[in-house]
């Protein structure tokens, strides 16, 4: 046993004593490796020009927290040729990946009584995949409770008002910048006289319409009543109209508006620079008023689908898709609802969906939405928020708190999102404008 330990030992201390050596030969030799290469200096910094091309190509979020690290790029990123710049990029994005903004109202009658303040959320999707992209809470202050009022997307920037308050901001959720305006004439009139009920502000008046010619603009249509009787308005008319200059931040009338009542159950639509509202029916006949955004003049849509026209206005829709506008209607007994396109040049109408959502397999995303797509009874039409790049339409509607997906090549619908508290389902792309 003693001459066994005796061969063995030293065999294992010289098996030892190579592995060891063998380690610090390879540590020399990556030394030496390193002693010989070449050392490349990256420049202390990049041009300023360089810089703000990168800049201007991340998101709004990564931006925001670039300007706590350099006082110059803080001041290259709060200048109004770089928002801008970035504006042109973010919607080009836009038009390659889609997005989705869905804008409710969370939890407004959380605990005892109704809640002084209002958090609104922002839940921004992919359109393709569905997914979350991100989520913005922004709280507003006392006074400004719920049931609100918000306008469609312009520039990233939502229009948000209070019914029969004096509150109404401006706000940018990739941001949180919001900025607080002065009210309107007539919200001063009525809370003044207190002269609507919420249920005749929901039935009398329309939301606003927020709109960018040279300059950002909120337009506000509504029909003349004992609320709005204003000895300083320079039209007697039938409607009134209030525009609201950001820059004199003050709201002022517009001196020739239709003569045509407002239908009040439909939001305006913009495209193609003109805002444009449905009339009450007159002679069984429904008309559709357009304002210019640039001049500040209305006028009658010359040439209105005759299926529009002649129908009952609970049977039709308006709205914007790709920056044209589109009307649809859903028929009473087949409950098939086709979709028109009117053409830049307001002179052809041309039929872009037919939707049956009769037809569709939808138990299972009905269950999921709370909502029946394919009640029989339903003459309301669905309203188109987007295309999608495989042509599905994705579809909200004034009862359902969700949205759908509608194929229709298999008619067949898919379950993309659904908030008990949902305002505003709208196509979106971030920016970084706030200088309002």
């Amino acid at each position: 046993m003693v001459d066994l330990l005796e061969i063995n030992i030293p065999e294992k201390r010289v098996e030892m004593a190579s592995s060891s050596q063998r380690k610090r030969r390879r540590r020399r030799i990556r030394k030496r490796r390193r002693r010989n290469e070449k050392r490349v200096k990256a420049p202390s910094s990049l041009p300023n020009d360089v810089l703000e091309e990168i800049f201007l190509r991340f998101p709004v979020k990564a931006i925001i927290r670039l300007k706590s690290l350099s006082k110059q790029w803080r001041s290259t990123i709060e200048s109004r040729s770089f928002e801008e710049r970035h504006l042109k990029i973010a919607k080009q994005a836009c038009i390659d990946h889609p997005k989705v903004m869905i804008v409710t109202e969370e939890d407004p009658l959380r605990g005892p009584g109704l809640r002084p303040d209002t958090d609104i959320g922002f839940r921004l999707f992919c359109l393709e995949s569905a997914s979350l992209l991100s989520f913005t809470r922004i709280n507003f202050s006392p006074g400004f409770l719920h049931r609100n009022q918000i306008s469609e997307s312009c520039d990233g920037l939502f229009c948000i008002h209070s019914p029969k308050s004096h509150s109404i901001y401006v706000v940018n959720p990739a941001t949180r910048w919001f900025r607080q305006l002065p009210p309107a004439r007539f919200q001063i009139l009525n809370h003044k006289f207190n002269y609507l009920t919420d249920r005749e502000w929901n039935r009398e008046v329309q939301s606003v319409a927020f709109v960018k010619a040279t300059d950002y603009k909120l337009v506000w249509l509504y029909n003349s009543g004992k609320y709005n009787d204003d000895p300083s308005s320079p039209n007697k008319g039938v409607t009134k109209c209030e525009v609201f200059d950001f820059r004199a931040n003050a709201w002022r009338y517009l001196a020739f508006t239709p003569s045509h009542r407002i239908y009040h159950d439909q939001k305006p639509a913009y495209a193609n620079g003109s805002v444009y509202w449905f009339t009450e029916p007159d002679n069984a006949r429904i008309e559709v008023v357009a304002l210019d955004i640039h001049t500040e003049t209305f006028r009658l849509l010359s040439k209105i689908n005759p299926a529009i026209a002649g129908s009952d206005p609970h049977h039709i829709d308006m709205c914007t898709l790709d920056n044209s506008l589109c009307m649809s209607k859903r028929e009473d007994v087949t409950m098939i609802q086709e979709i028109w396109r009117l053409k830049p040049s307001e002179d052809t109408w041309e039929k872009i969906f037919t939707i049956d959502l009769l037809s569709c397999p939808s138990s299972r995303v009905e269950s999921r939405d709370l909502f029946k797509w394919s009640q029989k009874d339903m003459v309301e039409p669905s309203t188109p928020v987007a295309v999608c790049k495989n042509k599905k339409l994705l579809l909200s509607h004034r009862y359902s708190r969700g949205l759908v997906k509608y194929d229709p090549l298999t008619k067949s619908l898919d379950f993309f999102f659904r908030h008990p508290w949902s305002k505003r389902k709208v196509t979106y792309f971030q920016s970084l404008i706030s200088h309002l």
